[in-house]
């Protein structure tokens, strides 16, 4: 798909991305540091998260935890705990881990290199660009989705950024154009012009700088730029949630691994075939951990709350359960409940779903 348009953009691309950044850029508090804690903490909030919503998560990171140290010494918990609502739960665990292996292995101080920080747990080549040329002016190319859409259009390439081999040729492109003199204004320019100027819909051609040397715009192709292969459609599973209540009491449990929201905390748990759950059955489930219903308390199941992740979706349903008693400490502990106050509930780490749950439903 390249040709000499595409080609003749090369001696212009760096350079109109320079002038271009300084009257369009946000103001972003990770923009006004060169400590290498603040700007990992962003990328990693950033990675998955559009920054309008990731900011003032950071904020609360970067006060909560205001060194590696204090990211590392505070308990996973309370982590998660800041961290809810951001999704993919696997990059805050992998996060404070990262902080602790800053603290134990490398005496509380960043590699200084971009080689030094992919030795990190949960940093890949991306977040190890932006440190390293962030903090240590290094010239390594960034290479994400902004800078993938950016690339593919203005030199018209039709490879599938979907494929993990189309990276190498993106990042050899990426390489030749960034300035060595320049490589962290680069890299903050590049992917800035993806995310406000060269956006995935209704990009801004009439007014972009590099309109005349962009392949796509020249030959029609910008909503066809860049080719990115559909991923699989994600299965549905079907959570019943039963709700268990006795006095002021409320029954949850922590979350083990292999599975999506590890380390969280949500209600007992029957999955099943479909959205529905015969009363029969929800009677077994609570006469197995030695409960015995308050009918007295009655209250309709609420209906299913859509939680859409990568790969798959959750349609759950939550039905309240008040119990006439307290369970049974054995079979409480063997199906991994905990009871809790309202307010101890408040502290502990949920997914968004129980979340809101517990604040529109329980209070």
């Amino acid at each position: 798909m390249n040709d000499s348009l595409s080609s003749s953009a090369h001696p212009y691309f760096a350079q109109a991305l320079l002038d271009w950044y300084p009257r369009h850029r946000r103001d972003l508090p990770w923009r006004h540091t060169r400590d290498p804690y603040a700007i990992w903490l962003s990328e990693v909030i950033l990675q998955q998260t559009r920054v309008k919503q990731g900011l003032p998560y950071y904020l609360t990171f970067i006060n909560s935890y205001p060194t590696v140290q204090d990211l590392a010494a505070a308990p996973q918990d309370e982590v998660l705990r800041h961290w809810q609502g951001l999704g993919y739960y696997s990059r805050a665990r992998n996060m404070h881990h990262t902080a602790q292996q800053v603290v134990s292995e490398y005496g509380g101080r960043f590699p200084d290199s971009y080689a030094g920080l992919l030795q990190l747990r949960g940093v890949g080549q991306y977040t190890a660009a932006a440190i390293a040329s962030f903090a240590y002016d290094e010239r390594v190319a960034v290479l994400d989705g902004n800078v993938f859409r950016v690339l593919a259009r203005v030199f018209g390439l039709a490879q599938d950024i979907a494929v993990p081999a189309s990276r190498k040729v993106f990042q050899q492109l990426a390489d030749t154009l960034i300035p060595a003199d320049q490589p962290a204004e680069f890299n903050q320019a590049i992917m800035e012009f993806g995310a406000i100027q060269c956006t995935p819909l209704k990009p801004d051609c009439l007014f972009c700088p590099l309109q005349s040397q962009c392949y796509a715009f020249q030959h029609g192709l910008v909503s066809e730029l860049p080719v990115k292969s559909k991923a699989k459609a994600a299965r549905t599973r079907y959570f019943h949630y039963l709700v268990l209540r006795y006095a002021n009491t409320v029954y949850m449990r922590k979350r083990g691994p292999k599975d999506i929201w590890e380390g969280l905390y949500d209600f007992h748990l029957q999955e099943t075939d479909s959205g529905e759950l015969p009363a029969v059955t929800l009677l077994s489930a609570v006469e197995a951990l030695g409960g015995q219903l308050d009918t007295s308390r009655a209250e309709e199941p609420v209906q299913a709350l859509r939680h859409i992740l990568s790969h798959q979706k959750v349609e759950a349903k939550f039905h309240p359960v008040w119990l006439q008693e307290p369970l049974p400490e054995a079979s409480r502990l063997q199906a991994g409940l905990s009871a809790f106050s309202a307010g101890q509930i408040e502290e502990l780490p949920k997914p968004i779903m129980i979340a809101n749950y517990i604040s529109n439903k329980m209070k």
